[in-house]
């Protein structure tokens, strides 16, 4: 997580509505901007190639759900309001006698910065085969739901939330939901697979109604939008920012000049939010906001071509526009600099697998494994030399499902999936 460098609450309260000047550096590059609107009304999808791929509202979804198979990551529209609380007096046996004493003190679940994996119905989560909503079952590979939820939803309503099963083989999720009082108990079938050539399929509850909000995958680069960022003390506060989508990789460069552009001497970043929302500060001097004047992102995008990108201007509630330069350096890199595609045999992997790199490394490779909720599950540094090693996995009796192996090397960061059973 970043750190909330220069803000207090009481501040962005105060100021939310100042515009952010610009900086005056001698910048290359292509001048742009997308416009968010009033208060932040829409998220852009935005293709560094291409520009604007769509803007689209985001007060007309309250909970959105990844549209891959092996995923239980179920995400809320936290940056509009929406807030989930985990139920703690019972689980799904108490579904009738559900209150709300006490609710004051129950903490809100919040999809993670880092990890669109690590949705806000996932935070319980204790690795697999719990996914905190729900738990695993290994006979029908469903997860089924053991958590009730309390949800403020867009609207203001409050509602009773139980994921009562995802369908594995027909990624099918069976959703159960009513008024706090029980009125409007009812339970709906929704059909992901529809909706694979996004990342995520939302939904209104309001309506009971999907929201095809969101462009094809292949589209976009980078999400411009407000969500929940949590401060180092715990306390979380909306900001507006920016996400990557999946195989786009960020770096940082601060403090660099105008002319910089040796984005290759440092790895690239294939977190959520590499780019986040932090090039922007409040000046108590002049009391505006204030973009750096010496940070640059570089950006691999999702057609292998890296773009350098370096933001200019905020103009805070009142407008919603972010106007920034962007450079291309480099077309059609077939390596990704950061994300390179490991080879895992076998795969499915029982108790040992062999990785293979896909070339030639003379380097310490730290490497992590993780559930699909984005949890840490196992790691370890091992000295590489050549193309392969193997690697032991403990406890696999216990841990049938999907994973990500992670290798950060000195020559990039390599990733894949395998399955265990």
């Amino acid at each position: 997580m970043k750190n909330f460098t220069h803000l207090t609450l009481a501040i962005l309260f105060i100021f939310n509505g100042l515009a952010i000047t610009s900086y005056s550096n001698t910048l290359t590059g292509n001048p742009d901007s997308v416009q968010m609107g009033p208060s932040y009304a829409n998220d852009i999808y935005y293709s560094l190639d291409d520009g604007v791929v769509s803007s689209v509202s985001r007060t007309n979804w309250d909970i959105g759900f990844h549209t891959t198979v092996w995923s239980a990551t179920i995400i809320t529209n936290g940056g509009a309001g929406v807030n989930l609380y985990t139920y703690p007096n019972a689980d799904t046996t108490g579904w009738a006698t559900v209150d709300t004493v006490g609710m004051a003190g129950w903490p809100v679940m919040y999809d993670s910065e880092e990890n669109w994996e690590d949705g806000a119905f996932t935070r319980n989560a204790t690795g697999h085969p719990d996914y905190g909503w729900g738990k695993y079952n290994p006979i029908s590979h469903d997860v089924v739901g053991d958590s009730i939820y309390i949800l403020k939803a867009l609207d203001g309503t409050y509602k009773k939330i139980w994921v009562v099963k995802k369908n594995s083989a027909n990624n099918k999720y069976f959703l159960r939901h009513a008024n706090l009082d029980g009125s409007g108990d009812h339970t709906v079938e929704l059909s992901i697979n529809p909706y694979q050539n996004m990342n995520f399929v939302y939904y209104t509850l309001s309506n009971d109604s999907f929201v095809e909000r969101e462009p094809d995958t292949a589209s976009w680069d980078i999400l411009f939008t407000k969500y929940m960022a949590i401060q180092p003390n715990g306390t979380p506060y909306p900001v507006v920012g920016v996400y990557n989508n999946f195989e786009v990789y960020t770096n940082e460069f601060y403090p660099v000049g105008p002319d910089f552009t040796d984005y290759a001497s440092m790895p690239f970043d294939s977190t959520k939010s590499p780019i986040g929302w932090e090039w922007k500060t409040f000046d108590m001097g002049s009391f505006t906001w204030t973009v750096a004047d010496s940070t640059a992102f570089f950006v691999h995008t999702r057609k292998g071509n890296v773009y350098k990108l370096v933001f200019t201007k905020f103009e805070g509630s009142g407008t919603g526009n972010i106007v920034f330069t962007k450079e291309l350096l480099t077309s059609g890199i077939s390596d990704r600099p950061k994300g390179n595609s490991l080879v895992i045999y076998p795969n499915p992997v029982k108790d040992q697998m062999t990785v293979n790199f896909g070339k030639q490394l003379n380097s310490n490779a730290k490497i992590s494994i993780f559930d699909i909720t984005g949890r840490i599950i196992f790691s370890t540094e091992q000295q590489v030399n050549g193309q392969e090693l193997t690697l032991r996995l403990p406890g696999t009796s216990s841990m049938e499902g999907i994973y990500l192996i992670k290798a950060e090397t000195s020559e990039g960061v390599f990733t894949s999936r395998f399955m265990v059973y």
